[in-house]
């Protein structure tokens, strides 16, 4: 083997050890949104609703303790929420849903396949996903049938 060959198998043995390395940090990782799905939701027309149903009070509210919106994001993130039943109702925890975006895209099963969640709430790590803007919709119900939504806008960088 001469010494440019030498290199070059070097070079391309340091190239599948580093691939290897970012493929086991990504290992577990899952998509929250494709940039397909990213792509479509950012060129689709952003309509204001109309006729909005009237808002049930007392509903549950959802808080978001991670991520933090009011700092850049970068992944993998972990999504903590917490679900806080008001006047003594219990949480649906059946009836929790999240969307995306604009076309109200249903994530729901893609989140719940890597989370746990109770009635307490949901914690879900190791989410994937591209730089961009993003809008979820996160609802859940009580045992009375009032739903709590909370839109959660943020920024990953």
């Amino acid at each position: 083997m001469n010494g440019d060959e030498a290199v070059r198998r070097r070079t391309f043995i340091l190239a599948l050890v580093s691939i290897s390395c970012a493929l086991s940090r990504r290992a577990g990782a899952w998509t929250l949104i494709t940039p397909e799905e990213f792509a479509r939701d950012q060129s689709a027309p952003h309509i204001t609703p109309r006729g909005l149903a009237p808002l049930r009070l007392g509903g549950p509210v959802i808080e978001v303790d991670r991520p933090d919106a009011t700092k850049p994001i970068t992944t993998p993130v972990t999504i903590r929420l917490r679900f806080i039943p008001q006047g003594g109702a219990t949480i649906d925890v059946a009836s929790f849903r999240v969307t995306y975006g604009w076309l109200h895209l249903d994530i729901t099963s893609r989140i719940l396949e890597h989370a746990q969640v109770n009635q307490s709430g949901l914690v879900a790590t190791n989410a994937d996903i591209s730089s961009g803007k993003y809008s979820i919709t996160l609802q859940i119900a009580d045992n009375l049938h009032r739903v709590g939504t909370r839109t959660f806008d943020f920024t990953v960088v």
